[in-house]
């Protein structure tokens, strides 16, 4: 491969260049041949190596690749792999390096967009290394296969990767023994084959010091982080082989005599003991601790921010409350090889081998200590809390303690403020659209409070509120109402309808009545919230004015678009001045008065907001999440209005297609997409691409965990539209049930109800039924004036169709009279080169869409 000018994209999570990497030559010739031969390889840990645990050096093999290499490469990425949440959090951070504009704050989103990203383009040539993945099945789902030159590494303790990858694998064993001796000689002065000075050694001295590393080699059983570990001992330490190897035998003989069942290998134990009683007591204090996080990086804000909180142990306390005694802990442990200090990224990194050394001497030793650690992390977690998960600007503060909330065992604390910290990483997940992490965390932790605490605690209760949000977005609309119901049912009852969580809990289960399609009711709950919100948090608070954006919602479902107009605005203004002008909540609202003033005809102003939108969003540096997403859906159906028809095509595929990445096909805002999208096909003559996809959005809607609503009777509708040129039966068929259907759903006047009226009133016509067009025209035509008004575009088209019913009855004079006024009327307000004017102008008939919200 040769190089290239663009610059190189290196991951700040790769680890840095071992000045002492020896040996794996074999290992790496087989890698590279492998990798340039195919796009995927793969380091397997044989278990007789490592007895199931790590330490073998897969993970400096991989690093050492991607310094080897990295100049055959335009981009290098690390993602850690020992949990699904970590490989996502590895995309996003890769999509914000690449500077993907939908990456920056939607989880799920971001990875999809990724992966497009890597395997169509704008990078070619990448390598992506998942470190210690441990679940082949999941790991599979985030590898970007389809480029040649895209490589993928993936070290890994299981042996059943040929199968998922259908590649060879490498088996990597233990150091042969003349590397072990090689490393050791090239790590510690007492035993290199130069003196201080840099000149070679007499023959007697070197063959001293090559045998007295082949001994120690041999003890250490050529396993590569015993050899580390024993290395820099030595190196700190200044001491001789033998008097090392003498501690050795009566340190793994003190260690086992109690034949005490350990699943780590026992050299690793023995050299960490040695090494750790080194220490010193604030070292050994921090080190201790360490060993009860995960095994991903510590940052020194986890250790810094709340250590002052720390009571116990209380020499570990002192550690934590002296930052300058806390820094030289570290780097002490740096020394010794217990851990690594990357002042780079400022965090501390312990091998998990070595903390489960660690975490197991001590409960052999000491168990009561156990709890004493496991308590101060879980303080020092709880005291990293911003408690401000609505606020963008705390994501990085919440990243550093969301990977080491699971493996610290914080879902069976007791401890309040760390539960507050778990609720409030539900929330900031599904906030920034990470849907399945949020709901991984959520549930789990859900589980466990209510076997803890019971279904009506508080926190269990507010944490039930979070998990029931998170479950509606990911689709799982059934399960979010009745986990809503349950919750709602408990707070009012334990804690009284004005409380803070209830009023949440409230606000939320509207979302459910308007999954439902009951949006009578769901108006009625949140004019009822309205003022409690307004007493309890204030009237511009940000909770207040997503009540009030509620009721622009509610209305909107309801037809009474003004009404929505008047709520939206209201709510855009104080967002806007609250939160600022690009605040994504801000643009949510100024997006939804888009949806406004379509509904109410005012379509040219309607795309003047909508592109503002657009563009406010494209501006950001993130996040796109669930409504940015839906921003880009309104900003498709604002140019199909406007009669933009091409561009509205464009911009309808590229949504529906993120819909599909992100959520799937059997979400229902995918469907609502794919509703719009049937439209867009349509006007500009794709008929058979409208018409299959009518059809498959129309088999999915009985999927949907909700009683029918305007997602079926919409789909019903506009394939309607598509199949009356060539069959208009199957039009009239779809069209009747979907006028029934929207009568018991929104009522006979709703403007859905009107527009699927008037388009039956084009099937009847179609089929030769002149007498029921008219019929229905004419009672249309009369109730869009009164609902949607005289002007508005959809009551001019029922105008136009029902001068043509006037005109085939022979009532020409009526149906001319009508024909001019709608005409008129249609050039104020389309203007006069819009489409659906010109179609009036050749007298032929209007069709008139639905777009559901």
């Amino acid at each position: 491969m040769e190089a290239f000018a663009r610059s190189l994209i290196f991951g700040d999570e790769i680890p840095a260049r071992n000045p002492h990497f020896t040996g794996r030559e074999e290992e790496l010739r087989i890698l590279r041949q492998r990798l340039t031969a195919s796009a995927v390889e793969v380091l397997s840990q044989p278990p007789q190596a490592v007895f199931g645990l790590g330490g073998i050096g897969k993970t400096e093999i991989a690093a050492e690749y991607a310094h080897r290499f990295a100049k055959d490469y335009e981009l290098v990425w690390w993602v850690r792999s020992e949990h699904e949440d970590r490989m996502r959090d590895a995309f996003v951070k890769l999509g914000k390096r690449l500077g993907l504009a939908s990456t920056d704050g939607q989880r799920d989103k971001s990875i999809w967009t990724v992966m497009d990203a890597l395997r169509s383009g704008p990078y070619d040539r990448w390598l992506l290394i998942f470190d210690n993945a441990t679940q082949p099945e999941v790991v599979k789902r985030y590898l970007p296969m389809g480029r040649p030159h895209g490589h993928v590494i993936i070290t890994s303790r299981e042996q059943q990767w040929r199968r998922h990858t259908k590649a060879e694998g490498i088996e990597v064993a233990q150091f042969s023994e003349e590397e072990t001796v090689e490393f050791l000689r090239k790590r510690v002065p007492d035993l290199a084959a130069r003196d201080e000075h840099g000149r070679p050694i007499d023959r007697a001295s070197e063959r001293i010091r090559h045998n007295d590393a082949v001994r120690l080699a041999r003890a250490l059983d050529n396993l590569p982080i015993a050899a580390e570990h024993a290395a820099a001992y030595l190196a700190e330490t200044k001491r001789s082989a033998s008097s090392y190897l003498e501690m050795f035998e009566e340190n793994a003989h003190d260690l086992f005599s109690e034949h005490v069942d350990m699943d780590y290998p026992r050299v690793v134990a023995t050299t960490w003991s040695i090494s750790s009683r080194q220490l010193g007591p604030d070292a050994t204090e921090l080190f201790n601790l360490c060993a009860f996080f995960s095994p991903e990086p510590m940052a020194e804000e986890l250790f810094l921010t709340g250590g002052r909180n720390v009571r116990a142990p209380e020499a570990l306390a002192e550690v934590l409350a002296d930052t300058r005694r806390f820094r030289q802990a570290a780097r002490r442990l740096h020394r010794y090889s217990l851990a690594k200090a990357d002042g780079k990224r400022n965090v501390l990194i312990v091998h998990r081998v070595v903390q489960r050394v660690t975490r197991g001497q001590i409960a052999i030793e000491r168990p009561e200590d156990c709890e004493a650690y496991r308590t101060a992390v879980h303080t020092l977690l709880a005291s990293t809390n911003p408690r401000n998960p609505d606020r963008e600007s705390n994501d990085a503060q919440y990243e550093r303690s969301l990977q080491h909330l699971v493996p610290a065992g914080a879902l069976h604390t007791d401890n309040p403020d760390l539960r507050q910290l778990i609720v409030d990483q539900v929330r900031r997940l599904h906030l920034r659209g990470g849907h399945e992490e949020s709901l991984r965390l959520g549930e789990a932790a859900l589980k466990v409070w209510r076997e803890t605490w019971g279904r009506d605690d508080e926190r269990v209760l507010q944490l039930a509120v979070e998990v029931g949000i998170a479950l509606r977005l990911a689709g799982r609309s059934k399960e979010a109402r009745e986990l809503n119901q349950e919750a709602l049912e408990l707070l009012t009852r334990n804690f009284g309808e004005d409380h803070e969580v209830t009023l949440i809990c409230a606000n939320s289960y509207g979302g459910d009545l308007r999954a439902l399609g009951k949006f009578d009711d769901a108006l009625e709950l949140d004019l009822k919230l309205l003022p409690l919100f307004e007493r309890v948090f204030l009237p511009h608070h940000p909770r207040t004015l997503n009540v009030r954006n509620n009721l622009g919602a509610d209305y909107r479902r309801l037809g009474r678009f003004r009404e929505a107009l008047e709520h939206d605005e209201r709510a855009y203004a104080e967002r806007e001045r609250v939160l600022g002008p690009t605040n994504l909540r801000t643009l949510t609202s100024k997006d939804s008065i888009s949806h406004d003033l379509r509904g109410c005809g005012q379509y040219d102003l309607a795309l003047d907001v909508a592109r503002d939108v657009i563009t406010a969003l494209a501006l950001r540096t993130g996040p796109e999440t669930l409504d940015s997403l839906n921003a880009q859906k309104s900003f498709a159906v604002a140019l199909r209005k406007a009669g933009h028809y091409e561009d509205a095509l464009q911009e309808s595929q590229r949504a529906v297609q993120r819909y599909l990445d992100f959520l799937g096909e059997k979400h229902r805002y995918t469907l609502r997409a794919q509703i719009n999208l049937i439209n867009d096909l349509r006007v500009t003559d794709r008929l058979r691409e409208a018409e299959e996809l009518g059809r498959s959005t129309l088999a999915l809607c009985p999927e949907l965990d909700s009683p029918k609503g305007d997602i079926t009777w919409a789909t019903m509708v506009n394939l309607a539209l598509v199949l009356r040129r060539n069959n208009p039966e199957e039009a009239r068929i779809l069209d009747e049930g979907a006028v029934q259907g929207l009568s018991e759903v929104f009522g006979p006047e709703h403007p859905f109800t009107l527009q699927a009226t008037a388009n039956l009133a084009s099937d009847l016509a179609a089929v030769g039924d002149t007498a029921g067009a008219l019929e229905l025209g004419e009672r249309c035509y009369e109730a869009g004036g009164r609902v949607l008004g005289e002007n508005h575009p959809d009551t001019l088209a029922m105008g136009a169709n029902l001068s043509l019913d006037r005109r085939a009855t022979g009532d020409t004079r009526r149906a001319e009279d009508l024909r001019a006024d709608v005409l008129r009327r249609y050039e104020e307000v389309l203007s006069v080169e819009h489409p659906v004017t010109r179609i009036a102008q050749q007298r032929g008939r209007i069709s008139i869409d639905i777009e559901p919200y």
